[in-house]
């Protein structure tokens, strides 16, 4: 065998678990054909957090006011993108190098399984002991017709203009971040819901805070609609569900959840 264990994927679930197998004398490995950190690193929570950071200050200035601070900031979206950029581009090098000087081989490539002790990497193989999968999960895409013109959470936080007006379709978390954010930088912003509950798997009385504090915001809480079409307009993106709703729009999130990434 080539590996005690080897990783496919170089997320999370990846990271926590190679390197201290690998520094306790174990021969590990991690294939991964994209970027070393997976979504998280990437694509989610450290983006996320980055373009939020401005969002939690003037909230913070927002609340001293009359307390010693006079005047609130002024928000920039692009200059926010820039300052992600600047901090997540250079992460993916370091996670690989992170991994190699633990003692971890990194594998380029899409690994596919030939037996259950063997994957093929670029036609090359690798046998493992143990192979663990951690090929974390992708965003669920609505199958509409029109819904080539929606984005998805990784479209968002690389987005380089704020649009005017956002819409997001869902009440997740990922929802939600994305609703503050849009909110916060200047856009027109409207979520909506298949039913009424938002943030369902949340504590209920720190949802309807949420909601609530939203709302006052200027946020816009669409409840009890099914979106069955989009189209491109003169106007805009136009959303259109059952019964008659009609909603336009600039940019489209489409934040109905996440799947496993299992094809192939």
């Amino acid at each position: 065998m080539d590996f005690d264990v080897l990783f496919l994927g170089s997320g999370q679930g990846a990271w926590n678990g190679a390197i201290p197998m690998a520094k306790a004398g174990l021969r590990v490995g991690v294939i991964e054909e994209g970027l070393f950190g997976g979504v998280c690193t990437n694509r989610g929570c450290n983006a996320k957090i980055t373009l939020d950071r401005p969002v939690d200050l003037f909230r913070q200035i927002e609340a001293l006011q009359g307390q010693g601070i006079t005047g609130l900031p002024q928000l920039d979206w692009a200059d926010a993108m820039a300052h992600k950029h600047g901090v997540i581009d250079q992460l993916a090098a370091a996670n690989k190098q992170k991994l190699e000087d633990a003692g971890v081989k990194t594998i380029i490539g899409h690994g596919v399984f030939q037996d259950e002790h063997t994957l093929v990497v670029e036609k090359k193989s690798y046998t493992a002991e143990k192979i663990v999968l951690v090929t974390g999960r992708l965003p669920h895409r609505m199958a509409i017709p029109g819904s080539e013109f929606f984005h998805d959470s990784t479209d968002f936080l690389a987005m380089p203009q704020m649009p005017k007006r956002i819409t997001l379709i869902g009440g997740g978390y990922i929802a939600m971040e994305s609703a503050t954010m849009a909110n916060a930088f200047g856009a027109d912003v409207t979520v909506i819901l298949r039913g009424q509950e938002v943030l369902r798997d949340f504590y209920p009385p720190y949802v309807k805070e949420v909601v609530k504090d939203l709302t006052n915001r200027g946020v816009k809480f669409h409840y009890n609609e099914t979106i069955q079409e989009a189209r491109q307009t003169s106007q805009g993106i136009e959303l259109v569900g059952a019964n008659g709703y009609r909603h336009l729009t600039d940019y489209v999130l489409d934040a109905t959840g996440r799947l496993p990434r299992l094809e192939g």
